[in-house]
């Protein structure tokens, strides 16, 4: 596409809502259209009106996958999607990074962990444009685990590093430091999350991110409006003694527990909100064959919901109507005995 077609004849504000549909690869290569174009697809504020697009008009059944099979050798990831039943392969594309240095992700930026011995060298890495950045911690810190937040005021990403002691620290990529704060007292000082992020990494929603506290059940999330970490009431009907776990689904914080039996795992969804702790009953998954550690659900496809067995490697959808499992078709070799996939989301935006 060219500056002289027929484009050039369409007013500002057609073209930028043209642009704000489009999916980010082309964008990219429309930066070279013409300076103008250049300057409006990098400008803040249509990278935040084209992210704010994206999240209306896209699902959460889009994964990024490793060639585990290769893992020591290759560099090839795959954005899949997950359909009735089924896997398709979008794209498949170079990084330099393994899946295990996968810690979490918020609004398609990703955190990655390097030098697994010593947890203090991260990379912000953005699949969709392939742009990255890196940022050293400036103590080792073991027996931590870790957060990728965005304050909504200022679009600031903060990567968050949780100990078990009495302090925690929050980077600001605006800032380009790091700041130490001390845990609240209704936090417990010498606890930290359960979530190791090579098993269940911490979950974000709407830029927040939320762990589930060592040895309490309590949940606690980090604000990225005042750095804090604070605690967020569970359902009133959940058991205190309960263990719970965490997921996003359909941009949502969703927690679930086992209930009744064995055989029966219930959910609930949180209300949209960073200070909105109200929560509603969102279903009762029943006929259950794995135990509560080995049951993660993915995603919705429409009315399905998505579950993978991380016992047998297996994706599962439940149909809520029927009260039963049926198994994906084919081959699911990007999911096979992967802990758990990267959830993929298309978007120019980019921490600094």
């Amino acid at each position: 596409m060219a500056p002289n077609t027929c484009t050039s004849y369409l007013p500002p504000e057609i073209i930028e809502n043209i642009l704000l549909r489009s999916s980010v690869k082309p964008l990219l290569r429309f930066k070279s259209v013409s300076k103008s174009w250049n300057t409006l697809i990098s400008d803040p504020i249509f990278v935040r009106n084209h992210h704010n697009q994206s999240k209306k008009s896209s699902s959460d059944n889009l994964f990024l996958c490793h060639d585990y099979y290769t893992l020591s050798y290759s560099n090839l990831y795959s954005v899949v999607k997950l359909e009735d039943r089924k896997l398709q392969t979008l794209q498949v594309f170079e990084c330099s990074y393994r899946w295990e240095d996968y810690v979490c992700s918020c609004d398609g930026v990703i955190l990655l962990a390097t030098g697994c011995d010593t947890y203090r060298r991260f990379t912000l890495w953005n699949p969709s444009t392939r742009t990255r950045t890196e940022l050293c911690h400036p103590r080792r810190r073991i027996e931590a685990s870790y957060g990728l937040s965005r304050d909504p005021t200022t679009g600031d990403f903060k990567v968050v590093v949780v100990g078990w002691r009495d302090s925690y620290s929050v980077y600001s990529c605006n800032n380009k430091s790091w700041m130490i704060f001390n845990k609240e007292h209704e936090t417990p000082p010498r606890t930290g999350p359960s979530s190791c992020y090579r098993s269940f990494p911490e979950v974000c929603v709407d830029g927040v991110s939320y762990w589930v506290w060592r040895n309490t059940s309590h949940i606690v999330y980090h604000d990225p409006r005042d750095d804090k970490l604070k605690i967020l009431q569970k359902p009133e009907n959940v058991d205190d003694n309960e263990t719970i776990y965490l997921v996003g689904l359909r941009g949502s914080l969703c927690m679930y527990c086992k209930g009744r039996d064995e055989h029966t795992v219930d959910f609930w969804t949180k209300e949209k909100g960073i200070d909105n702790n109200s929560w509603n009953e969102l279903m009762t998954v029943e006929n259950v064959c794995m135990r509560i550690w080995n049951f993660q659900p993915l995603c919705f496809v429409e009315d399905k919901i998505v579950i993978q067995d991380r016992r047998r490697d297996k994706l599962l959808a439940y149909i809520p109507c029927e009260k039963r499992f049926e198994e994906f078709e084919g081959d699911a070799q990007p999911f096979d005995r992967v802990r758990l996939p990267i959830p993929y989301t298309e978007s120019l935006v980019f921490p600094g």
